[in-house]
C-alpha cells in the first residue's frame, strides 16, 4: 500500500504524551495521550496506563478532558476534570477531583478544593499541599474593577503570556484539610515561590521564592517551614541568591541549583545543602541545564539537553551524571523513576511519540499510539550531520530532503530558525517541517551559537545576538548548498518565531539571499520589547547587558527595524493578539516599515492566540498558520 505525504490538516491525526507517573509499587505507570480535535477545535486527552506485569498498554478514561493528580494506591488514581461543570453559583476558585481504580468502573468525584490547584507536592495525614497561581484578595479586586471598568497595574510584569492580567497574583503554596476542607495559606502576599519540596517525613517544607515588590527580579532564597509549628526559616537570603530548583534528600539534605551570574544564559550550578550543619557543597559542575528531576528513594534522575537529544541521566551523589543507554538521538519529553525501572515518553529518530521503559540497561518502546499514523503515512527521514562554521566549530545541522526526491531536478528550500535563543533542534518528527517536505521543500534546520545543550558559554550570545548567530546560520546555509546539489540557491525561504522571528527579521535586513520569508511572534526593536513584555525587564535587558539610557545605540544596533530600509525579501508576520511574550506591536512595526519601503509584505493577527499558537493554539489557528505561510513560499518560491 502506497504511504500518504504528511498534510497540514494531519495535525488531527497523532498524539502526543504527557505527565508519566508510576505507581508507587511501579507495577503501573499512568499517562496523558492528547490529540487535537477539529469539531471543538481544541484537544481531547485519555489518561493510558501501562501495565508492567502484562507489559502492555490501555485507555483508562474516555473522558477527553482528564489530568493525572497523583496515585492514591497502587491501583487507584486521582485525576482532575471537565466532567462535571461548575455551577453558577460556585466560586471561580475551584478544583474538583475524581477518583478511578484500575480495576473498573467510571471515575467518582472524591473531593474539591476551593482553589485553582496547580501542582501537587505531597499528599499525605489527611492533607494535600499544592502549588497554585492565585489574586489572595481575588474577589475584592473584581469587585472594584467591575465598578471602575478598567485595570490598574502596579508593577512589572503586569501580564504573564498563557495567563493574562498577572498584576497582583503571585505563585504560592496552600494546604487543603480533608477532613475540615479548609485551605491554609503557606506563603503570603507579595512573596512568590519558584519551586519547592517537602521532606520524607512530611513536616518540612523548602521552597524558593523571593518578594515579588514593584518589580519582578532574577533573586530568589531559600526557605524552611516547619508544617507542625509554623515557623519559617531563612536558609539563603533572596538578596544574595538565585536559587532554581529544590528537591528535598534524606537526613536533612536539600538538593538545589544556583544561578550565581544571575543571567539569561548561564545553567544554573548544582548544590547540596546540609540544613543541620548549615554547609553548602558544590557538586560536580557538568554545566548542563535540567528540564526535569526526579527523586527515587536517595536516588537523582535528570533529563537535559545534550547536543540534539535530551539525555535521561542518574546524578550519583557527586553530581556526576550517568547517562542511561538509550538510543541515539532519542528526545525525551516526560519521565518517572522507580526502584531502577524508568518509564518515559520520548521520540526515537524519525519517530513519533510513544511511551518507553529501561530496565536492566535495556530501552523497549511499550505503547503502539501513533503506529496506526506512522505505518500509513510517509514520514521523511531527517539527515543529521555536522559542519565547520568559519570560527572553525563543528556545530548540528539537520535536512529533509522534499518528497519524491530526485537528485536529477532542482527543489526550493526552507531555512527554519528556532527560538529561544537557549533552545536547540532535534531529529525527531515534526510535524511543520514534514508537511513542507511533502510539498516539495528542502527543509534545513541547525543549532548554531546560542542554542542549548553545549554548556554556558556555547548558549551566551549576550551583547552578540545578530553577529555570531547570524555568521553560523549563513554558514550552516552554505554547507546545505555545498552538499544538496539538487538544492536550487535561487528558490530559499527562511523563518522562525520568536528568537526564530528575530532572526529572520535579521535576515532579510542583512542578505538578500532569501527570496521570500516569514516572521513569526517575532522581535523587530529591542527598546520597544524589553518595555512592553513580560520578561523584556530581566531576559531581554539581560540580552542587552545594559539599557536603552545608559546605551541607546546598543539597542538600536541589535533591533532588526533599524535595517528595514535594506530589506528586498516579500515577508510575511505572523503574531497573535495575546502574546504577551513578544507583543504583536514588533511584527506591525516591522510590517509597516516594509510597505512604507515598497517590500511585499503581509501580517496575519490571530485573535485570542499566544506566544503558543505554534505548539498548543487552537489547532484551527494552527491549520491556518501553516496554510498562510504555505501559501506565501508556494507564491514566491514555486
Amino acid at each position: 500500500m502506497d504511504k500518504k505525504p504528511v498534510l497540514i490538516p494531519d495535525l488531527y491525526d497523532f498524539s502526543t504524551l504527557s505527565g508519566v507517573k508510576l505507581s508507587p509499587d511501579s507495577r503501573y505507570a499512568a499517562f496523558s495521550v492528547s490529540r487535537a480535535d477539529e469539531k471543538k477545535n481544541g484537544y481531547i486527552s485519555k489518561i493510558w496506563v501501562y501495565d508492567r506485569k502484562q507489559d502492555m498498554c490501555r485507555v483508562l478514561t474516555q473522558s477527553g478532558s482528564d489530568r493525572i493528580v497523583y496515585w492514591e494506591d497502587g491501583e487507584t488514581l486521582i485525576l482532575t476534570s471537565a466532567r462535571k461543570p461548575k455551577e453558577e453559583k460556585e466560586p471561580r476558585r475551584l478544583t474538583r477531583f475524581f477518583r478511578i481504580r484500575l480495576t473498573g468502573g467510571e471515575a467518582e468525584e472524591a473531593f474539591t478544593v476551593p482553589e485553582a490547584v496547580g501542582e501537587v507536592l505531597d499528599v499525605r495525614d489527611n492533607r494535600m499541599i499544592f502549588r497554585t497561581f492565585t489574586d489572595f484578595d481575588k474577589d475584592e479586586k473584581d469587585d472594584k474593577k467591575a465598578k471602575k471598568g478598567y485595570q490598574v497595574f502596579d508593577e512589572i510584569p503586569f501580564w504573564h503570556n498563557g495567563r493574562g492580567f498577572s498584576n497582583g497574583k503571585r505563585s504560592a503554596l496552600m494546604q487543603y484539610d480533608f477532613v475540615s476542607g479548609e485551605v491554609k495559606n503557606l506563603t503570603e502576599y507579595p512573596f512568590e515561590v519558584s519551586s519547592a519540596s517537602v521532606s520524607s517525613c512530611g513536616k518540612y517544607l523548602c521552597y524558593a521564592g523571593a518578594p515579588l515588590v514593584g518589580q519582578r527580579k532574577r533573586q530568589s532564597g531559600l526557605f524552611l517551614r516547619n508544617l507542625e509549628t509554623d515557623e519559617v526559616k531563612t536558609i539563603l537570603p533572596f538578596e544574595e541568591n538565585s536559587v532554581g530548583q529544590v528537591q528535598f534528600l534524606h537526613g536533612g539534605r536539600v538538593f538545589l541549583t544556583l544561578n550565581p551570574f544571575k543571567d539569561s544564559h548561564s545553567n544554573s550550578l548544582p548544590y547540596v545543602l546540609d540544613l543541620r550543619a548549615k554547609e553548602l557543597t558544590a557538586l560536580k559542575n557538568e554545566n548542563v541545564a535540567f528540564s526535569g528531576m526526579v527523586k527515587d528513594g536517595e536516588r537523582i534522575f535528570v533529563c537535559h539537553d545534550h547536543y540534539s537529544a535530551s539525555r535521561l541521566c542518574e546524578m550519583l551523589p557527586d553530581g556526576t551524571l550517568v547517562p542511561f543507554a538509550l538510543p541515539q538521538s532519542m528526545t525525551v519529553m516526560s519521565f518517572d523513576v522507580k526502584d531502577g525501572f524508568a518509564v518515559f515518553s520520548a521520540e526515537a529518530l524519525n519517530g513519533l511519540q510513544e511511551l518507553y521503559v529501561y530496565e536492566n540497561g535495556v530501552c523497549r518502546c511499550v505503547s503502539h499510539v501513533n503506529d496506526s499514523y506512522t505505518e500509513s503515512h510517509e514520514i521523511l527521514p531527517v539527515d543529521a550531520f555536522t559542519f565547520k562554521n568559519r570560527a572553525g566549530m563543528d556545530l548540528d545541522g539537520f535536512v529533509i530532503r522534499p518528497l519524491g526526491y530526485d537528485p536529477e531536478k532542482t527543489y526550493p528550500g526552507l531555512l527554519e530558525i528556532h527560538g529561544g535563543p537557549k533552545a536547540r533542534y532535534n531529529p525527531g518528527f515534526n510535524h511543520e517541517m514534514q508537511a513542507y517536505a511533502a510539498q516539495g521543500y528542502f527543509v534545513f534546520f541547525c543549532n548554531p551559537r546560542g542554542s542549548s545543550g553545549r554548556g554556558s558559554e556555547f548558549a551566551d550570545v549576550t551583547g552578540k545576538l545578530g553577529t555570531i548567530d547570524y555568521e553560523d546560520v549563513m554558514d550552516f546555509t552554505d554547507a546545505v548548498l555545498a552538499r544538496e546539489k539538487a538544492l536550487d540557491p535561487n528558490r530559499l525561504g527562511v523563518l522562525g518565531g520568536s528568537y526564530g522571528g528575530f532572526m529572520t527579521n535579521w535576515i532579510i535586513g542583512h542578505t538578500d539571499r532569501f527570496k521570500a520569508a516569514c516572521s513569526q511572534r517575532s522581535i523587530s526593536n529591542y527598546v520597544t520589547k524589553c518595555l512592553t513584555t513580560d520578561i523584556g525587564h530581566l531576559h531581554n535587558l539581560s540580552q542587552m547587558e545594559t539599557d536603552p539610557w545608559q546605551d541607546f545605540d546598543k539597542f538600536w544596533f541589535h533591533s532588526p527595524l533599524k535595517y528595514a530600509d535594506q530589506v528586498k525579501t516579500p515577508t510575511l508576520f505572523i503574531h497573535s493578539d495575546h502574546d504577551f511574550r513578544c507583543w504583536m506591536s514588533e511584527g506591525i512595526q516591522m510590517h509597516q516599515a516594509l510597505v512604507r519601503f515598497g517590500v511585499p509584505s503581509k501580517l496575519c493577527l490571530f485573535a485570542d492566540e499566544n506566544h503558543e499558537l505554534s505548539r498548543s493554539g487552537k489547532p484551527k489557528g494552527r491549520i491556518g498558520r501553516l496554510e498562510e505561510m504555505l501559501g506565501w513560499f508556494d507564491t514566491y518560491l514555486k
